[in-house]
């Protein structure tokens, strides 16, 4: 049974290309299509039977390298959730030596549309974004021509900094085994620090080795690569992100907060914010709201000071407060951050 994959795997949008009878009309949301591949969406026709006429079908492709992929699974699942993924059964089918495939026959309803990552236990399912599962209304009577997808796949394998593994300074560099079959053309990739902004973020380069600079201070970080065919199709990408740290730099990016203690119950006034002193830090930005006003309004709006600590004056109602703190270098650069903490002012 499909179930949601990990970090990136699960709702990631396949390159969509909508068929003549999705819903009536193209899809705003989906991906944009190039000129040659509308043309070739307008040519995927359904010439077969007609579903029965309380029963609808569902016809597509699947493509990898600009090929269709045969000896597919396919599946629709009718109760698909972004956190658990398909709670029952699906219904499912295999790609032809096209990478076509259809339903035939299936109940009219919503279903949400996933692909078997070749010899994998992994699924990707068609999204409208990060957090929803493209929704395919398939209704009594019609084929619903979904169009072309084009997959890829998990076997991209990076080298180094190895998973878990430890840098040394505030810079490395990542490498990767180069993709030859078929000929990566490029690749893009993806650095991200525990606490602060992207260290890169898509950044497209030819070789399989990539030189960064990481924060100044000590941190752990992610890293994962995608690689591209000449025509800007992603192949494939690596299954899951690489980890490592850094430990011998002065300060953190995980700032620890101090006062008021995680859950603790205050007075309204004269309530101290303290938080761990970032070396680097040239300002804090602190974000508090009200969270059993309905409209979580924030009683500090990314309140910038120069300290790692700030009082708060006058005096607050009765409510629970949530609140966190990110540190910002002399450039404007987020190094670092707080947990989410909240306290109780009591009556």
């Amino acid at each position: 049974m499909p179930q949601k994959k990990t970090f990136f795997l699960w709702l990631l949008l396949l390159t969509f290309v909508t068929g003549c009878d999705l819903w009536g009309s193209d899809v705003a949301d989906s991906a944009e299509a190039s000129s040659d591949e509308t043309a070739a969406a307008e040519e995927l026709k359904y010439t077969g039977e007609p579903p029965a006429d309380d029963k609808g079908n569902v016809f597509g492709e699947i493509r990898w390298n600009g090929t269709g992929a045969d000896k597919l699974e396919v599946a629709l699942c009718s109760d698909f959730s972004s956190f658990s993924g398909c709670k029952n059964s699906p219904l499912t089918t295999t790609t032809d030596a096209n990478g076509r495939y259809l339903f035939k026959d299936i109940d009219p309803g919503v279903y949400a549309l996933s692909v078997k990552v070749f010899e994998t236990d992994d699924w990707l399912y068609i999204s409208n974004g990060i957090f929803s599962s493209m929704e395919f209304d398939v209704k009594a009577g019609k084929t619903l021509t979904v169009g072309i997808q084009d997959i890829f796949k998990l076997d991209l394998i990076l080298l180094e900094p190895i998973d878990g593994g430890t840098v040394p300074g505030d810079s490395t560099h990542l490498r990767w085994n180069p993709y030859r079959n078929p000929q990566a053309d490029y690749y893009k990739v993806s650095l991200y620090p525990d606490e602060g902004d992207a260290i890169v973020f898509d950044e497209r380069v030819e070789e399989s080795t990539l030189a960064v600079e990481l924060l100044p201070v000590s941190c752990g970080y992610r890293w994962y690569v995608e690689a591209f065919n000449g025509d800007g199709v992603k192949i494939t990408e690596s299954a899951e992100p690489f980890t490592f740290v850094v430990d011998s730099l002065p300060g953190s990016c995980q700032l620890a907060i101090q006062e008021p203690a995680d859950g603790a119950e205050v007075r309204g006034d004269n309530i101290l914010l303290n938080w761990e002193d970032s070396p680097l830090a040239e300002s804090y930005k602190i974000l508090m709201w009200n969270d059993d006003d309905p409209n979580r309004t924030n009683v500090l709006d990314f309140f910038e000071v120069n300290e790692s600590s700030y009082q708060i004056p006058g005096v607050l109602v009765p409510a629970r407060y949530v609140w966190s703190v990110s540190a910002y270098d002399k450039d404007g650069n987020k190094i670092g951050a707080t947990e989410i903490y909240d306290f109780v002012v009591r009556p």
